[in-house]
Parts: C-alpha cells; structure tokens; sequence
C-alpha cells in the first residue's frame, strides 16, 4: 500500500549536515533507512525518502558539509557535554528518545519497518566505519513501556552521522509504522 500525499501543504525537506570528510558515510546513512540519493557533486546531496517516487524537491532530505563556523562551536560544545547538565540530556536522550527533537519517516508496509529496522541494527557488523555511529535505540510495539499508543510501531534511530542540529549531539530519526486499520 503505498501512501499519496493529497494535501495542499506538506513538510518540504530537512536540512542535515554530516562532519568533515563524511560524505560517503552519509550516504551510506541513508541508504540504511532505505532513503534514495543523488550526489550531483554540488554542495549537497539530495535524498528521496521515498525511493523512486516523486521528485528531490518535495519529501525531501539535504545534506552538505557543516561550515567551519558551526564545526568550531561543535567542538567547544563537546567540552561541556561533560558536566552535569550535558550528561543528564544524553541520558534522556539514551532513555526516551521520544520525549526529544527528533524527526521522523512514515512506512506503509510493515515488512518494510521491520526491515529497515533490522538492517540499522545490523549496520556495524555490515559497515564497520559505521561501528558505534548508528544505531536502533529503542523500539516502541503496542503496549511496550514507553509506547505512545496502540496503533503503531515506532523505532528510534541515533546517529552522529548526520544531524539537522549539532553533530556532536547526534540525531534521532523515528521510523514509524501505523497498522492500516488506523491510517486514515
């Protein structure tokens, strides 16, 4: 069942950047969510999340270089992540990754998900530049701890690959699936 977007407004893209020199690796990102790139050579790479449909305007996922402004802060920032306060977030973010900024990626099929999410967890053993970069963080089924509900499955992807904040932090990325009985 594929999913149609009928609506007169909809999320444009998301604008993430990958670390000096991580080009590939951010690719091969997104790739493992089943996303489809296009690497034209220019500052950015362009990526589908829906492989094979629609256009690389829409639906739609950038991805350049950091700048060596926001590199440079990044570094400074990783100093303090130390702290109290610093460690406190990433424990959050270790603990409920639902409950911070994140972004997420709707799949129509199941089999799909399940995948997808098979593929993430395996991707150290598969990519070993990839050992300790990306991973499935937690898993949400119906009636799990921690589930928001009983219509779908959620699982919650970290990676300092790519980030639409700070690297140094990493992103989460949620990928969801809602029974069919429920889309509406």
């Amino acid at each position: 069942m594929a999913i149609s977007v009928t609506a007169d407004r909809m999320l444009n893209h998301v604008e993430m950047v990958y670390r000096p020199g991580e080009r590939e690796l951010a690719k091969l990102v997104f790739e493992l969510l089943g996303c489809e790139h296009r690497d034209s050579g220019g500052p950015f790479l362009s990526v589908r999340v829906d492989p094979g449909t629609g256009d690389f305007l829409d639906n739609a996922i950038y991805a350049s270089e950091v700048t060596p402004e926001q590199w440079g802060f990044e570094q400074a920032l990783a100093g303090s992540l130390d702290g109290d306060a610093g460690r406190s977030y990433l424990e959050l973010l270790a603990r409920a990754p639902q409950r911070a900024f994140h972004f997420g990626i709707g799949f129509a099929a199941l089999d799909s998900w399940e995948a997808t999410v098979v593929r993430i967890a395996d991707a150290g053993d598969n990519h070993p530049e990839l050992e300790g970069r990306i991973g499935v963080r937690a898993v949400f089924r119906p009636g799990d701890p921690g589930s928001f509900g009983d219509t779908f499955v959620q699982a919650f992807v970290h990676t300092d690959v790519v980030a639409a904040g700070f690297l140094t932090i990493g992103q989460h990325i949620e990928l969801q699936h809602y029974f069919p009985e429920h889309r509406r």
